[in-house]
């Protein structure tokens, strides 16, 4: 097996920094694949990285080891880690960026053997000097309690607003917006068969039901409400619908347009699903 280094990052592709850390891999593990998830994250943040990440997991190989680097908190005293959840391993900065793909079975460890690490790490770039140089020796087999001692605190970033306050109801929020303008919320993971949905949480806690298409809508604050879409072409021009997207998530979506834009919807806005409930 020659598990991948799946890289997710806010660095952009402007400058060399994404390079330069496939360098120092390169240097230690040469016959390391490595894959570009995305490196465009808005510039700090946490959240949508987290979201990211989930999104991707389960379409990877298992053993991958997945090198997130999206630090505001570079050069403080946030640890590095090294994660296991039983099916992959994970190097990022301890400020929540795993919190949503941890299992029961993960485990966690400090980097913090100078031996696995670049020599004299500095304050701004620990992507090269920590990160980077973690995920190859990690490629390589050096077994986890070689990095460092356990963390038993990760941080954790709380859940999205996600809640089953009575039957027929689902209520969430807008995570955010994604390149094409569509509106991803907090709401599912959801599975289709023919006319119907398969609800399971991906998180909190909340019961799995199933319920109608024909039944169901999405609701804002202000009282607008939006009906499904099985496709974007399904939209009218100048409109919105809800679509199951392709994580499972429930969209708000436009047209060849920006749902974004025509809505003017931020980030942590309340969203709520009504259905008829079929179990």
């Amino acid at each position: 097996m020659n598990p991948p280094i799946v890289i997710l990052t806010d660095f952009g592709t402007s400058d060399p920094f994404v390079g330069i850390m496939k360098g120092v891999i390169a240097q230690i593990a040469p016959d390391a694949p490595i894959i570009d998830l995305t490196h465009e994250i808005p510039p700090g943040d946490i959240r949508r990285a987290a979201v990211t990440l989930w999104q991707s997991v389960d379409y990877f190989p298992s053993g991958s080891i997945f090198l997130v680097v999206v630090d505001p908190g570079v050069g403080t005293s946030r640890r590095a880690v090294i994660i296991h959840n039983g099916q992959h391993s994970f190097i990022a900065p301890d400020n929540g960026v795993i919190s949503f793909i941890l299992g029961d079975r993960s485990n966690a460890r400090e980097i913090s053997n100078p031996q696995l690490t670049l020599p004299n790490p500095g304050t701004t770039f620990h992507g090269r000097d920590i990160f980077a140089p973690a995920a190859a020796h990690a490629h390589l087999g050096v077994p986890p309690p070689k990095f460092g001692s356990v963390i038993p605190d990760l941080v954790m970033l709380p859940n999205p607003k996600f809640d089953s306050p009575s039957p027929g109801i689902l209520k969430g929020q807008i995570l955010h917006s994604d390149r094409f303008g569509n509106l991803l919320t907090s709401l599912g993971k959801f599975s289709r068969r023919a006319n119907q949905i398969d609800f399971t949480p991906w998180i909190g806690d909340a019961d799995n039901f199933t319920f109608n298409l024909q039944d169901a809508y999405l609701e804002l604050t202000n009282g607008k409400t939006f009906s499904w879409a099985n496709t974007f072409a399904d939209i009218t021009s100048e409109g919105c619908a809800v679509i199951l997207g392709s994580s499972g998530l429930l969209e708000i979506v436009a047209n060849r347009q920006s749902a974004a834009n025509l809505l003017n919807l931020q980030p942590d806005e309340p969203v709520t699903l009504r259905f008829e409930p079929q179990n």
